[in-house]
């Protein structure tokens, strides 16, 4: 698995800040959740999951919708401004600051773990993998998405290692089908697949229009 050489805390203070900077009367993204999330909600629903956790769930416009599809759920972030928006948007979701990969204990282990793009802003991406297993009851499923190798970066990226680079003071990493594979080489993966979209401008930390290019994994351990 890559490794890189990035300050990780400093990047990761990098949203923290995205956050701050967002017009308070604008999301820093979009209010409407990832095009993708009806790929999550209806295979979790058909599976009968009640209980779910968003790792990485930032400002809550995702959690959002699953808390409107009927899920139990809590959404776990590391940047606090993001929380805050959260709390205003993905009522009644418990809501945890923590570090994705170790969230500490829970009371129960739950039906479902999602997490959409934050696979390309973690460090080391097996630990989110095994953070999910841990949360996971018996036959629990995990449903997330990120960006695959031929996803164009910014011209004012900087690279670190080959489909890895820091933009604006946050990690992307970028992922081919062996990768992901390799990731959830000790669970079944259900379904593997590629979706796009475009996305509008995302205020002053990315403020131009761009695509969106994703893998959309759904698996259970085994």
């Amino acid at each position: 698995m890559m490794t890189t050489s990035l300050d990780y805390g400093e990047l990761q203070y990098g949203w923290e800040l995205a956050y701050q900077h967002q017009d308070t009367e604008q999301p820093l993204w979009q209010e409407a959740a990832i095009p993708v999330i009806d790929d999550a909600i209806e295979p979790l629903s058909s599976a009968g999951a009640r209980s779910v956790v968003d790792l990485g769930c930032g400002d809550g416009r995702n959690l959002a919708a699953l808390v409107a599809a009927g899920f139990s759920c809590m959404g776990v972030d590391i940047a606090p401004t993001g929380l805050a928006h959260a709390r205003t948007t993905a009522r009644p979701a418990f809501l945890l600051r923590a570090d994705a990969t170790d969230i500490g204990l829970i009371d129960n282990p739950v039906d479902a773990v999602t997490c959409f793009d934050v696979f390309g802003q973690i460090q080391d991406p097996s630990s989110l993998v095994s953070e999910a297993r841990r949360i996971l009851r018996p036959g629990g499923r995990s449903s997330s998405t990120r960006s695959p190798t031929k996803t164009a970066r910014t011209a004012r990226a900087r690279r670190s290692h080959p489909h890895t680079f820091a933009y604006n003071d946050t990690l992307f990493r970028y992922y081919d089908e062996d990768s992901i594979r390799e990731l959830f080489a000790e669970w079944e993966v259900t379904s593997l697949y590629r979706r796009s979209w475009d996305d509008p401008p995302h205020g002053d930390f990315r403020p131009y229009p761009h695509r969106h290019d994703n893998w959309i994994v759904l698996a259970t351990p085994r």
